[in-house]
């Protein structure tokens, strides 16, 4: 992508109930849906990315780091317990290498030291466990998210404190209506996806004629995001479509690679560049 570079850093994976990944039945009653649904996913990526870009670096999410393998890691979240012993939400399988900070360190770069940005989608764990490699950077959440996190279920480290609580003043881009440009040379921006949390972001980043949108988890993979298929677990249903609708019409407009964090097919559009295919819209 020219002067920015953007990598997938995988940490780990999760199964989740098919329920979860897809929207069956009455909205009302998705939650009972997942609880009640025996069926998991294959195991899923959990993606983090790194954007090297001339200002500074920065990664879009932290990811799950290994604790979450322990049985007591979410005791503190009744809610999250009760989910976990009623329907075992989800199967992570993290290994202590696959760690942001741990990957990190091994392209040589210094967690502490060189990230100038963090940039969360949203705070759910398997998006913000890796956090406390992080303690020196810029942290940005949307301020929607910050005070109405959607079942957060996630231990963040005590000195979580957000640098910025991004209210998308900085104008439209595309088929978004509004927008917050996070680099002085205009080319990272983030836009509101809400959704699947009230407060959900994703990052766009515009190199020459092709922008890529690192889109957290509005969908779970690039053909929901194409056929407009809602997820199960989404804190608003029709914002949530809504939002798909809107990431579409941008498609159409420019070219547009789509990275879920959940989707294994992501590491290969980025590669190849290879834009969502929007048919007649």
């Amino acid at each position: 992508m020219g002067s920015v570079k953007i990598h997938a850093l995988q940490t780990g994976t999760v199964a989740v109930k098919q329920a979860h990944r897809k929207l069956v039945g009455p909205p009302a009653s998705r939650l009972l849906s997942i609880l009640l649904d025996w069926r998991y996913t294959p195991p899923l990526p959990i993606y983090t990315w790194l954007i090297e870009h001339p200002e500074g670096l920065m990664i879009v999410d932290t990811g799950e780091n290994a604790g979450v393998m322990q049985k007591d890691y979410f005791d503190t979240d009744y809610e999250y317990r009760f989910a976990q012993k009623f329907g075992r939400m989800f199967k992570f399988n993290v290994q202590r290498e696959q760690e942001i900070g741990i990957q990190l360190k091994a392209m040589g770069i210094n967690s502490r030291k060189d990230i100038r940005w963090v940039v969360l989608t949203h705070l759910h764990a398997d998006h913000v466990d890796g956090l406390r490699y992080f303690p020196n950077a810029e942290i940005l959440i949307a301020l929607a998210e910050f005070s109405r996190p959607s079942r957060a279920w996630c231990r963040w480290p005590i000195w979580f404190r957000p640098s910025m609580l991004v209210e998308y003043h900085d104008g439209p881009v595309g088929a978004f209506g509004s927008s917050h440009i996070v680099t002085r040379s205009g080319d990272v921006r983030l836009v509101p996806t809400h959704g699947h949390t009230y407060g959900h972001q994703s990052v766009l980043v515009r190199d020459g004629d092709t922008d890529v949108l690192i889109a957290g988890d509005v969908a779970f993979d690039e053909g929901q995001v194409q056929h407009g298929e809602v997820a199960g677990i989404v804190a608003d249903v029709d914002q949530a479509r809504r939002t798909l609708e809107t990431i579409r019409k941008h498609a159409a407009e420019r070219p547009t690679v789509i990275l879920p964090t959940h989707d294994p097919e992501a590491t290969t559009r980025l590669a190849n560049q290879i834009a969502l295919t929007t048919g007649n819209l």
